[in-house]
């Protein structure tokens, strides 16, 4: 059955999407419930919607029981940036050296236990266009407690999480217990078998599936059907690797099953037999990097590496006239095209699209023009034309 969702609802669901605060995700899925029609096509997403919503208005209410119980502010540190990275550790782990380390931020560093233990310290990593919100969460306790449940709680939040390691000790022995302690509160850490991208196009007319691996629990036309029921009838779904169903109805509804994750090794100016360690242990599981006051890691490198493991990329506007583009990059989801950057920067470029010139060096020529489901890579430059 057609559904008739308009262009405009579409956009308020993407904003939901990019929101970064329970409250501004529960506005967003409010505005679009008002513009989607009500009819049978239109009944499983109007479930999930008030499902949603209701789990929002039930997070806003916890947080602020906590808020008013402490009588200060709760555990929810909002995002800032391209993406958000909570550092995870045992106490002297070197939590605070690596928020010191990689940004602008001077915690208080000191060998003495539970120097953390308030208001989490954030830092922003500056590089190219972009910057990564990091946080220091609160010391894990093996025992469990109040303050484990706070960092926990931070990381569940997060875009990624980065465990941190004294390479002095016994790393190995940490990243495995901080894992086990992680996992056993629900959030899985690691990367997905597959990949799931689903994407909005007005050069097509019904759901179109593109498929590079496997669906284990089902076929194309389970997809199909799958995506229609939530009214989505003008999308290309792009399938790599081994999925399954829920998995595209996750990257649907914006739901991550995985948190992405690398290490940080500290105190590798004293030794390096630690990170050899966790290399040979983890280095296929997740990202290591050693941590050094003396040597810092690029900066560049590491912001790359964080927004390839949460799925972005940056693209850098140029408006019509300019020469230069801009300094700030826009940051949008890995695999989004054109259309997915006229309609982030404004609905009006949306809607009035006529044509992009993209200038990348991975084209055979500079500036090429292309459509509006042309798709962008990370440092593409982008001249959009209405």
């Amino acid at each position: 059955m057609p559904t008739n969702i308009p262009p405009e609802a579409w956009a308020k669901f993407e904003e939901y999407r990019r929101a970064k605060t329970p409250e501004e995700k529960l506005r967003k899925l409010q505005e679009f419930m008002a513009l989607m029609p009500k009819h049978k096509g239109t009944e499983k997403m109007e479930k999930f919607l008030r499902r949603k919503m209701a789990e929002l208005r039930e997070e806003i209410e916890r947080r602020r029981a906590r808020k008013a119980r402490r009588g200060g502010p709760g555990i929810f540190v909002e995002k800032k940036g391209a993406a958000q990275v909570v550092l995870l550790g045992f106490t002297n782990s070197g939590r605070s050296t690596v928020l010191s380390v990689l940004t602008n931020a001077r915690p208080e560093i000191s060998p003495a236990p539970f120097t953390t233990v308030g208001r989490p310290e954030e830092g922003m990593m500056e590089f190219k266009g972009a910057q990564v919100h990091f946080v220091e969460a609160p010391p894990v306790l093996r025992e469990g407690g109040h303050l484990t449940r706070l960092a926990l709680g931070l990381a569940g939040n997060a875009d990624a999480i980065g465990f941190v390691v004294d390479g002095s000790g016994d790393p190995v022995g940490d990243l495995r217990d901080l894992l086990t302690i992680v996992e056993s509160a629900g959030i899985k850490v690691g990367r997905p078998e597959g990949r799931v991208r689903i994407v909005r196009s007005r050069g097509v007319d019904s759901v179109i599936v593109r498929r590079r691996g496997v669906i284990v629990d089902g076929t194309e036309a389970d997809v199909r059907r799958l995506l229609e029921s939530y009214g989505m009838d003008r999308v290309i779904v792009e399938i790599d690797g081994r999925v399954r169903l829920s998995d595209v109805e996750e990257a649907l509804l914006g739901e991550k099953r995985y948190k992405p994750a690398l290490v940080f090794v500290t105190r590798c100016d004293l030794t390096t037999e630690g990170l050899e360690r966790v290399r040979e242990e983890f280095g296929r599981v997740m990202p290591v990097v050693p941590i050094s006051a003396r040597e810092p890691p690029d900066r560049e490198e590491l912001g790359e590496l964080v927004l390839r493991l949460t799925g972005v990329m940056r693209i850098f506007t140029k408006p019509v006239g300019r020469k230069e583009p801009s300094e700030r990059a826009l940051i949008l989801e890995r695999g989004s095209t054109v259309a997915d950057a006229a309609r982030a920067i404004h609905e009006h470029l949306y809607r009035r699209f006529r044509y992009a010139k993209v200038w990348s060096s991975r084209l055979p020529y500079s500036p090429m023009r292309v459509g509006a489901d042309f798709e962008l890579e990370d440092g593409d430059v982008i001249e959009i034309h209405a």
